[in-house]
């Protein structure tokens, strides 16, 4: 019957004979449908073609209607063929041995048959059949699938399954991860304000709980003081409150009581922060707890406990001490007993001073006794890191304990706290502050501060600087070694003041000191202090010092 009119999903139309070797996904070249072939030219794979008319129908609805009266009844694709005649394409693509029994169909627009077209040429449309894999198999490497495959036969074993629950389990989560929605690629989820659901729950994660990631934005009140301070409110209902120990600048300190554990007592200090953020004292506290945190472990300065915040208040917990402050304590003070207290003094500032740190409120509320009467540094508010060499000016602490150029106005380092150093040792010596006119060297600041003239000392005019003690028959002369002291601390100008462990460890009063026995706390203050040292408050020569907290 003449060239066969062969072709398909299956085959590969080349020269009027089928290449069954086309697979999936690979697609199907035009096929060229060529009339009378001479054996001469059967050897051709490309004949040229000679009619150039050809039209493809791909939609099956918009077929003929005459088409309806077909033999088969499918819906036909046509080709054009010179003149409107038409084939199908079904025809055109049927097995090679069907298509010699089956009987020629005419196209209804002409007369010519496909069979006896002395020059046809028909170009088949290019079909292509593949198959798609799911996305995760598709892009999912060989090794990594084999891997998870590897792991899932270990999780599944029944020794791990048995003895090693927990690790199966992780084995499990690691073979089978979790898939990851498609439906928006270029939908990221934005990034939400931390918030605590519960009160209980702290915001930033501390103290086992989880972030929690919503909608609900943080007060800026508790804002403010993340992450440093953790936002608990259940935990101060931990402490009884059994005694009011005094008053700061921010707020009030109490003797509490652990009710959940030792009941051991403790002493917690509450800032509200509404008289924090009118001072503008949020870097302040934090300096505060940091320094707390970092120094606490020196035998002289008490450090910080715990600290949390609520909505409206700020909570430090540190160690409580029963003997309470120094000169609340001790009335008199032996020679022997000062000279160790400007000693544990002395290591406490070189320790601060070296770390960076200037504590500017060195004061007698600020110094505690603790069980065997050693002084304890506490009261970290107005501190600040200063590195050794660098200088301030910024005016704070308390007036009776400020050295003459934090006074003026002028820049001031290191040297101020031991300014305040030698006027604790004066108050120990004679029971009275040094006579310095506070008033002189305010007079000589250009800026706008004034204080009240109710917070300023009086001084008696023409009185030495270091006046005589109060009470000459119990404390006695001032020893030479101990006048010595005073002065060098009380230099006015501050390159002449001593101002270094190093320094006063060469003058006459530690010559041959066992500094080694005092930092390692194995002198006992107690051998220093009699029955008639003890008890009652000592008598404030110019009324109890206030401290400001900086302006």
């Amino acid at each position: 019957m003449g060239n066969r009119l062969v072709g398909g999903t299956g085959g590969r139309v080349t020269s009027g004979r089928v290449n069954t070797q086309v697979g999936l996904g690979q697609s199907i070249p035009s096929a060229v449908l060529v009339g009378p072939v001479h054996p001469e030219h059967q050897q051709q794979q490309e004949p040229q073609p000679r009619a150039t008319t050809t039209r493809i129908n791909r939609d099956a609805s918009e077929a003929e209607d005459d088409d309806d009266d077909d033999d088969d009844g499918d819906n036909v694709v046509g080709v054009q063929i010179h003149g409107g005649s038409s084939v199908p394409l079904d025809e055109q693509t049927s097995g090679g041995q069907d298509n010699q029994n089956r009987p020629e169909r005419r196209a209804r627009g002409g007369g010519i048959g496909l069979s006896r077209s002395p020059e046809l040429v028909v170009v088949a449309s290019r079909r292509a059949v593949s198959f798609q894999l799911p996305s995760e198999q598709r892009t999912e490497p060989v090794g990594l699938r084999l891997y998870r495959q590897a792991i899932r036969r270990l999780a599944d074993t029944d020794w791990v399954r048995d003895r090693l629950p927990s690790v199966a389990r992780l084995l499990r989560e690691t073979a089978n991860p979790p898939r990851r929605s498609r439906r928006h690629p270029c939908r990221t989820r934005p990034i939400s304000r931390l918030s605590r659901r519960r009160w209980h729950q702290s915001a930033d994660g501390s103290g086992g709980g989880q972030l929690l990631k919503t909608c609900w934005p943080v007060r800026q009140t508790e804002g403010l003081f993340l992450p440093l301070f953790p936002v608990d409110e259940r935990r101060q209902h931990q402490y009884d409150r059994e005694a009011h120990l005094g008053d700061g600048a921010f707020g009030r300190v109490y003797r509490v009581r652990d009710t959940e554990h030792t009941g051991t007592h403790y002493a917690l200090k509450l800032l509200r922060k509404s008289n924090i953020l009118d001072s503008d004292g949020v870097r302040q506290l934090q300096d505060e707890v940091s320094i707390q945190r970092l120094c606490g472990h020196h035998p002289f300065i008490v450090g910080c406990l715990d600290f949390w915040q609520t909505r409206t208040h700020i909570f430090l917990l540190s160690i409580y001490y029963g003997n309470g402050e120094l000169f609340q304590r001790v009335k008199y003070f032996s020679s022997e007993l000062i000279r160790l207290y400007i000693a544990e003094l002395a290591l406490a500032l070189d320790f601060l001073h070296n770390a960076g740190i200037i504590y500017r409120d060195l004061k007698s509320e600020n110094l505690l006794l603790d069980d065997r009467f050693h002084l304890k540094l506490i009261d970290f508010g107005l501190s600040r890191w200063l590195s050794v060499g660098s200088y301030t000016r910024t005016f704070c602490g308390t007036v009776q304990y400020m050295a003459p150029e934090l006074l003026s106005g002028d820049p001031y380092g290191h040297a101020v706290d031991w300014w305040a150093l030698g006027v604790l040792a004066c108050r120990m010596y004679t029971g009275q502050f040094p006579n310095v006119d506070a008033t002189q060297y305010l007079c000589q600041r250009q800026d706008a501060i004034s204080v009240p003239r109710s917070k300023i000392p009086s001084v008696k005019l023409g009185a030495p600087l270091i006046p005589e003690p109060n009470d000459p028959v119990r404390r006695g002369a001032i020893p030479v070694a101990g006048r010595d002291l005073l002065q060098r601390l009380l230099q006015p100008v501050a390159k002449d003041r001593l101002r270094s462990l190093l320094q006063l460890q060469r003058i006459a009063l530690y010559q041959h000191y066992r500094w080694d026995a005092v930092r390692a706390t194995q002198i006992d203050p107690r051998q220093f202090i009699t029955d008639e040292c003890l008890g009652g408050a000592l008598e404030e020569a110019s009324g109890p010092g206030e401290s400001f907290a900086g302006f």
